[in-house]
């Protein structure tokens, strides 16, 4: 069985290994597009990051509140979410993203703490949105911060 408390505790140790690489990164190379083949740069990352940490934040609000609606996501979907959110961050600053980040993961822990009894669909939200996907995208922040 998975347990709120020990969800947080991953969350919290992949986002400090996070942060630790993203302040590794050179600030000239913050935004160059040289992350990925598709032209990411570590800006680009953080705001992703970001996007999917706030839509955490809704999708567990709504299941709060009682408006979740279950949404059959396809890769194709989660794909053109991640470009939508490439052509945003791509004309955001860097201060913008960092504090869209940052507050991104503030709702993500205020909208799963305030579960008084997370659900199996909470839990994996917030699991997918947090622990699982921050290492997805460390490997690659890492390179560019050696």
């Amino acid at each position: 069985m998975i347990d709120a408390a020990r969800l947080l505790r991953e969350e919290d140790v992949a986002w400090r290994r996070l942060g630790e690489v993203f302040e590794q990164i050179p600030h000239d190379r913050f935004e160059e597009p040289t992350l990925t083949p598709e032209g990411w740069s570590p800006k680009d990352a953080m705001f992703h990051l970001g996007g999917w940490m706030g839509d955490c934040a809704e999708q567990l609000e709504r299941m709060r509140n009682g408006t979740f609606c279950l949404t059959d996501e396809t890769r194709e979907t989660i794909e053109q979410q991640n470009q939508a959110w490439f052509e945003v961050s791509c004309t955001m600053s860097p201060a913008d993203v960092r504090e869209r980040f940052a507050e991104a993961r503030r709702r993500m822990i205020e909208a799963f703490s305030a579960l008084d009894d997370p659900t199996p669909e909470a839990m994996e939200w917030f699991e997918e949105s947090g622990a699982l996907h921050h290492p997805k995208h460390i490997a690659d922040l890492d390179r560019m911060g050696a």
